[in-house]
């Protein structure tokens, strides 16, 4: 067993395997900002941040429930956290969804 073995730091463990999660993550920080953003300018800016974020909220649920339907076992820590994570993206998903509707019908 070897003693000297490296240590990985969370950046490095977080973009190891680089995917979905990390591409909707991104998404989702992009749609942050441009909320943020969205709030001091205009409503353009401010509909592209709902866009943005509605679009990673809906990424994440579908990668979840992929996940929950390709694990057998119930009682998988994954699988319970998938279940977790599709409850809190679908509340972001429709609060993100209201306010698109929101900033479109104002």
């Amino acid at each position: 067993m070897p003693r000297n073995k490296k240590k990985k730091n969370i950046f490095v463990r977080y973009f190891t395997p680089f995917g979905l999660r990390q591409v909707c993550d991104f998404i989702m920080l992009a749609g942050f900002v441009l909320l943020i953003v969205g709030l001091c300018t205009n409503d353009n800016v401010l509909l592209a941040g709902f866009i943005c974020y509605a679009v990673g909220a809906l990424v994440s649920v579908v990668r979840c429930v992929i996940t929950l339907i390709k694990i057998e076992n119930r009682r998988d820590p994954a699988f319970k956290s998938a279940i977790i994570n599709v409850s809190i993206m679908g509340v972001l998903f429709l609060l993100a969804l209201f306010g698109l509707i929101w900033t479109i019908v104002s």
